[in-house]
C-alpha cells in the first residue's frame, strides 16, 4: 500500500492538472498514490483526465460541484482508506521540483505538518509563499516573502504560524486528531481554519525550503467569487465563539464598506465586480449563509 496519498482537485483546469501529474511522475520518491478528483468541471476535463489514470492515479470525477473543502475531504478519506500514512493536499496549478516529495517526506519532523518553498511559475525565482503568519484575533494571514527574489533569507527551515493548503503534508495521526476541512466554507479560508485547529491541538507547522514547487497562482475562482468567499469566510472565522452583538457589528461594518465601494463602482459602470463580492459576502455572513454562494 502507498505510504503517501496525494489529493489533487480539478475544476476546468485539465491543462494545469496534466502538467502537475507529469511533475509527480518525475519524482525521485515514488511511494505514493494520487487521488485525482474532478469537481464537476463544465469543460472537457473529465475526458482529458481519464487518460491520466494509471497505476499511481485514481480518478474520482464528481457529478456535482461540491467545492474545494468537500472534494479534498473525499480525497483525504480515500487516501486513509487505502492505507496511506501521510496525505498531501496539492493544488492542480503547481509543478513540483523532482526531489520535492523526497525532501518533504525525509525532513518533516514526527507529528508535524509541513509545506515546501513555493515559487511563482513566472518569474520562477520569485517567492509566492515562504511560510506565513496568522492573526487568530482577525483570522488574517500574511504570506512571508511574497514577490521577493528567492535567496538565503528564505532558505531556513523553521516553524511558522500558517501554511497555505496550496501544498501541505499531513500525517495520518494529525488528520485523525484534528479532523477534516470545514465544508461550510466551501472554498477559501479552509486552510486558515485548519491551521487554527492545528495550533490549538499543539501540532507544529514547518516550512521546509529544501523542498520546492512552482505555482501558477491564477486562482480557481478569481475576481468577485474569490472576494465573496474570502470576505464571508474570514468573518465566519473571526466571529467564532463571539456573541451575537459582535457578529452583527462586524458583519454590518463590512457590509457598509463593501456597499459603499459597490455603489462607487456602479457609478463608473462596473457591476458585480470585486466590490460586489465584498458586499455580498458580508450580507450572506449576516444571513448565516454557508456553503456555495446562493443566486
Amino acid at each position: 500500500m502507498p505510504k503517501l496519498g496525494i489529493v489533487i482537485s480539478n475544476y476546468n483546469g485539465w491543462q494545469d492538472t496534466l502538467a502537475c501529474l507529469e511533475s509527480l511522475r518525475a519524482q525521485t520518491w515514488q511511494d505514493f498514490e494520487v487521488l485525482l478528483l474532478d469537481d464537476a468541471s463544465t469543460d472537457d476535463s473529465v475526458q482529458r483526465l481519464q487518460s491520466a489514470a494509471h497505476r499511481q492515479v485514481v480518478f474520482l470525477p464528481q457529478k456535482e460541484n461540491r467545492g474545494f473543502a468537500a472534494v479534498n475531504n473525499l480525497g483525504m478519506r480515500r487516501a486513509l482508506a487505502d492505507g496511506a500514512d501521510w496525505v498531501m493536499l496539492l493544488n492542480n496549478d503547481t509543478v513540483c521540483a523532482p526531489d520535492m516529495l523526497e525532501k518533504l517526506m525525509t525532513q518533516t519532523p514526527p507529528e508535524g505538518v509541513s509545506c515546501p518553498k513555493m515559487l511563482f511559475m513566472d518569474p520562477p525565482d520569485e517567492i509566492w509563499f515562504a511560510g506565513g503568519t496568522l492573526d487568530r484575533r482577525t483570522s488574517k494571514v500574511v504570506h512571508l516573502g511574497g514577490h521577493a527574489k528567492d535567496g538565503p533569507a528564505y532558505s531556513e527551515k523553521k516553524q511558522v504560524g500558517f501554511i497555505t493548503f496550496c501544498c501541505v503534508l499531513l500525517p495520518r495521526s494529525v488528520i485523525e486528531k484534528v479532523g477534516y476541512l470545514d465544508e461550510d466554507l466551501f472554498m477559501y479560508c479552509e486552510d486558515v481554519d485548519y491551521c487554527i485547529r492545528l495550533t490549538e491541538a499543539g501540532v507544529p507547522l514547518w516550512y521546509l525550503p529544501d523542498a520546492v514547487l512552482h505555482h501558477k497562482a491564477g486562482g480557481t475562482a478569481g475576481g468577485m467569487l474569490s472576494v465573496y468567499y474570502i470576505t464571508r469566510n474570514t468573518l465566519t472565522l473571526r466571529c467564532r465563539g463571539r456573541g451575537a452583538a459582535y457578529r452583527r457589528l462586524a458583519g454590518t461594518l463590512a457590509a457598509l464598506k463593501g456597499g459603499a465601494c459597490c455603489l462607487a463602482a456602479a457609478a463608473l459602470g462596473h457591476r458585480k465586480g470585486r466590490s460586489y463580492g465584498e458586499w455580498r459576502g458580508a450580507v450572506d455572513f449576516l444571513r448565516g449563509h454557508t456553503g456555495r454562494m446562493g443566486q
